[in-house]
Order: C-alpha cells, then sequence, then structure tokens
C-alpha cells in the first residue's frame, strides 16, 4: 500500500555545493502559489530567476523567495508534524551541515495539532551565515561564509564607532489601514481560533503548541513601548499564554502596572515580521544597558535596514505595528490571576521547567493576511536570528574599557559559553577583561580567553587553546552567587549561578608560565614553506577542494 508520507530520507540528499550554488536554477515563481496579495514592494514570486530581490525586505514574504533564489531554502511537502516530522528535519539538516550552514525550510500542506494545514511554515530563516551580508551588507568572500560573517560585523562595528555607541534610527511610517496587508481580513472575539493557523508543538515535550516567534508588544508610561520574542503557549482559541522571563523589559512593565494596582495591561502579538524586526525583536540589539528610559526599537529596525518600517496602528488603537506582517492578535494579559504554563523546548537545548504561574492573555481582535503564513523558530535547535550586530556591540562595549580585545563570539550550539580573544600586553590583563561580562551578562556562565591568534569562531581553536595554554591553579577566577539567566538549565534555584573566567592565552613568566613559550608546528612550517599550500591546491585541486 503506497503511502502518502515524504520520502524525508531522499529530500535530504542534497549535499552543501548542491544547496549554496543552486541559486541559479531555483526559480521564485513556485512561492507565487503560496504567496498572498498585497506584499510590500513586491509580493514573494514577482521576480523572475534572472531578476533577483534585493534588501531591504519589507516582508518575510520577500526575503524567503530572496533565500530561495539564492539556493538558501529547501521546501518540504505533506510532512505530519504529528509524528514529529518537521522538528526531525530540522535535526537532520543541522547535524548534515552545521549551524551556520543549515539552509532554510518551507513546509506545505503538513499535519498538526490533528489538523491540515496547507501553510506554508518556514524557518530558519537567518540560520545560515550567508543571511547575514544579504540583510546587512558588507563584503562577501566566495565560499567563504566565516569570512564573510567577519566583514558584516566589522561593518556594524564601524557604525557603532561612527555613531559612539547608539545605533542608527529611521522613525516608522505609518501606513493607512487599507494600504496594510496584515489588515487584509478581520476577525473579533469568538470568530477568532488561533488553532486555524499552523502553530506547531516542536518537541513531544512541550505542553502543547506555542506561538514562538511573535514579537510581544507591552508599553509602560516610562518605558514606552517594548516588543521582545517571548514564548507563548496556545491554550484555547483565544487563550495564549504569555512566558515574560525575568531581566526582560516585559516583565519590568508588569511589575509596575501590578504596583500600580492594575490587574491587566493591554498587549499584541505580531508573528511575520520582516526579517530585521525579527532580529530586534529576538536579541538586546538595542541595548537598555546605558538607556533607561523609552527606545523606539521600530526605529532602530529601520536604521538597520535602511528604510523605515511601514506601520499600522492596531484596531484598540494602542500600538503601531509592522504592515507587512502576517498576523496581528490583540488582546489583554492577566497580571493578577496566573495558570500553569509549559514545559517548552528551550534555546539551551534542554525541556525547560513547566512554570506553575504565568500569565494569561485573552485574544480580543485578529487581523491577518489572506492564507497567512507563519514562521516557527525550532528554539534550541537552530541559530535563529542573524548575530553580528550583537556581537559588534559587545567587541564595541569592551573595547571602551579594554582596547586590547581584537574579536568575541557566543556560540549559538553552546549557550553558557563566551568566547574573547585579545593582544595582551600586561600580566593578568585576560581575568580583567572578562570579569564584567562574566559579571554583568546572565548568559556568560564560562568565559575563555584566548590569544589574538585563536579564531574564536572555531570553536575546536578555542578548545585546543584551553588544553595547551590554561593553567587551572594559576588562570582561573570563579564567581558565585551571580544572578543566572532564568532559563539555564544548572541554576540550582532559578535565580543564581556560579561563573568561571578562563584564561587561555599564553601565560607569561609573571604569571607563573614558562619562561620560553613553545611556538605553534604550523607558524613554523607557514614561515619556513609559505608557498606549500598553494603549490600543492594547484598541483591537486580535485583532491583538495570541495
Amino acid at each position: 500500500m503506497a503511502s502518502d508520507k515524504p520520502d524525508l530520507l531522499n529530500d535530504l540528499q542534497v549535499t552543501r555545493r548542491l544547496l549554496i550554488n543552486s541559486g541559479a536554477a531555483l526559480a521564485a515563481a513556485p512561492l507565487a502559489a503560496c504567496a498572498a496579495p498585497g506584499g510590500a514592494q513586491k509580493t514573494a514570486g514577482a521576480a523572475s530567476a534572472g531578476d533577483k530581490l534585493e534588501p531591504p525586505f519589507d516582508s518575510i514574504r520577500d526575503f524567503v523567495t530572496a533565500l530561495e533564489q539564492r539556493g538558501l531554502l529547501q521546501r518540504f511537502d505533506g510532512v505530519d508534524q504529528d509524528s514529529y516530522e518537521a522538528t526531525a528535519i530540522m535535526y537532520r539538516l543541522i547535524d548534515e551541515f552545521g549551524l551556520r550552514d543549515a539552509p532554510a525550510v518551507m513546509f506545505t500542506n503538513l499535519r498538526a495539532n490533528g489538523r491540515r494545514y496547507p501553510g506554508p511554515v518556514v524557518a530558519n530563516l537567518q540560520g545560515n551565515l550567508r543571511t547575514e551580508p544579504l540583510l546587512l551588507g558588507g563584503e562577501v568572500v566566495p565560499d567563504d561564509a566565516k569570512a564573510t560573517y567577519q566583514n558584516v560585523t566589522r561593518k556594524m562595528l564601524a557604525k557603532l564607532v561612527a555613531s559612539e555607541g547608539v545605533w542608527d534610527e529611521i522613525e516608522p511610517r505609518e501606513v493607512p489601514a487599507e494600504a496594510a496587508p496584515v489588515k487584509q481580513v478581520r476577525l473579533e472575539g469568538d470568530e477568532i481560533d488561533v488553532l486555524a493557523f499552523p502553530f506547531l508543538r516542536g518537541n513531544p515535550g512541550d505542553a502543547g503548541p506555542y506561538i514562538n516567534t511573535a514579537s510581544v508588544f507591552t508599553r509602560d508610561p516610562g518605558l514606552g513601548v517594548n516588543f521582545g520574542t517571548y514564548r507563548c503557549q496556545i491554550k484555547g482559541p483565544r487563550k495564549i499564554m504569555i512566558n515574560f522571563e525575568g531581566g526582560q523589559t516585559g516583565i519590568k512593565m508588569v511589575d509596575a502596572a501590578r504596583k500600580r494596582g492594575e490587574t491587566s495591561m493591554p498587549i499584541t502579538l505580531v508573528v511575520g515580521q520582516d526579517p530585521l524586526t525579527w532580529m530586534v525583536s529576538s536579541s538586546r540589539i538595542p541595548s537598555r544597558i546605558r538607556n533607561r528610559g523609552p527606545i523606539d526599537e521600530l526605529a532602530v529596525a529601520g536604521g538597520l535596514r535602511g528604510k523605515a518600517v511601514d506601520v499600522v496602528r492596531t484596531e484598540s488603537g494602542t500600538f503601531l505595528v509592522p504592515a507587512n506582517a502576517e498576523i496581528v492578535i490583540e488582546g489583554t494579559v492577566d497580571i493578577v490571576n496566573l495558570e500553569e504554563e509549559g514545559p517548552y523546548h528551550e534555546m539551551y537545548g534542554y525541556l525547560g521547567h513547566k512554570k506553575e504561574r504565568n500569565y494569561v492573555m485573552t485574544a480580543q481582535t485578529m487581523t491577518h493576511r489572506k492564507d497567512p503564513w507563519v514562521m516557527n523558530s525550532f528554539t534550541g535547535v537552530v541559530r535563529e536570528y542573524i548575530t553580528s550586530p550583537q556581537r559588534a556591540e559587545n567587541i564595541y562595549n569592551l573595547r571602551k574599557s579594554h582596547p586590547q580585545v581584537v574579536d568575541y563570539e557566543s556560540p549559538h550550539d553552546s549557550q553558557g559559553l563566551v568566547y574573547i580573544s585579545i593582544k595582551k600586553d600586561a600580566p593578568g590583563q585576560a581575568l580583567d577583561v572578562a570579569r564584567p561580562t562574566a559579571m554583568f551578562n546572565p548568559l556568560a556562565r564560562v568565559v575563555i580567553v584566548v590569544d589574538d591568534d585563536v579564531d574564536v569562531l572555531d570553536s575546536s581553536a578555542v578548545r585546543f587553546a584551553v588544553g595547551s595554554r590554561w593553567q587551572p591553579a594559576l588562570a582561573s577566577e570563579i564567581i558565585e552567587n551571580r544572578r543566572a539567566f532564568p532559563l539555564d538549565p544548572a541554576s540550582p534555584d532559578r535565580l543564581t549561578t556560579s561563573k568561571i573566567i578562563i584564561d587561555a592565552t599564553r601565560q607569561w613568566p609573571e604569571e607563573g608560565g614558562p619562561k620560553i613559550y613553545q611556538r605553534l608546528n604550523r607558524t613554523v612550517f607557514e614561515e619556513a614553506a609559505p608557498d606549500a599550500i598553494a603549490k600543492v591546491l594547484a598541483k591537486w585541486p580535485d583532491k583538495l577542494n570541495k
């Protein structure tokens, strides 16, 4: 008896070379079948194979089209997420290609929540390092995504240096409701059924289906409007749990409202944002460390895009939200009567705790595009958003007090680790450089400092330095009782954690190191035979290239 399920194994038989170099062979036309009318400058599918869409991308549809045109998208039809096939596909792609090389995906005609959905559901849209220059510019180094990523980071760092650490802003542009694609369909009250859309249960351990890529809009008299990305469990057609985590702006607004004697607050969920609005929503760009007042995050997204974000007023009039989004859910969140929520597969790669008390949203109004698209994050599996702006900001801030800092990386495949490289010019400097990061960044549980000859984007190079240069008794510092990131699975009480700084630089004699430090074998080789590798590449190109 023939099966109606796709042959997932055959679908995944694709080489890196085929995936990355197949952009010219991929026509954008198939996306037209999924695209609803009323897109931004060009709707998805509007471009021919020889007319690639270019940034800035006003909608998620334009961005997905651009990815497919460049060979960075894989399609899967007929996926059964009730059997967790979509999650299996994502794990397999990451296993095969790696976190920074895996393609974006589009799922159509999928089964989830006991229903059939035409889709599409898209995921891993910013996981591949090649999306960094596509969204932000920067010199592209052919066949070297890591070097390209460095170029984009340097471009972002140059912007911060020129503006003294403040991101450029372009004020959003308000458009009328009739010009906003997200207003094509309007639902009220019991007309709303959030489960009519393919929000997925991403892991068998999850408490239910989740909206996990929404920008959650809240407001406060002092802090202004904020939006961030929080996990949102769906408990009913109009009932959505909101997980405000400790230390985030959203929970600060909730606490302030409760202190004012309020029992609820307005809230809006925006799904299917343009790619840079999604990055701002999910990262700590812009940072609130130096600015406790209102920040117009949509203006920051506009500055990063180089073009204003088109916004439209919500039905309640409370918020201005991206007009080219896919779905907007408006309502109120009860900040007094809390309910059980979770567990959920979290960013550390561990199943998060069930929360006995979390916040309940009641959806009152929903607007959406015709046949809306849904983005899923597959949290803890993929690299969810471009990271060069955050990385550049960390380098900029570190260099203000320690100009010896060369580079910084917080690897997505190892949450809790931070790598910093320095050009050391004084004993004890590595610990001094790392201490503020360990003390005040709740995500940084293990901070490893290396010399400037170590590539912090190469975890194996960092491990090599730890294994061959670190002296645990001489070059370590343990910090106790620091604030933990709330999702840290190792925190004993979910509130506090200990930290360690590992100085994996060459230890100077003044630091207890050897009088003479041996040279690296490869350094000696390359100095003595500088042309040897180029010669063998020229002699055996087919055997020494992918």
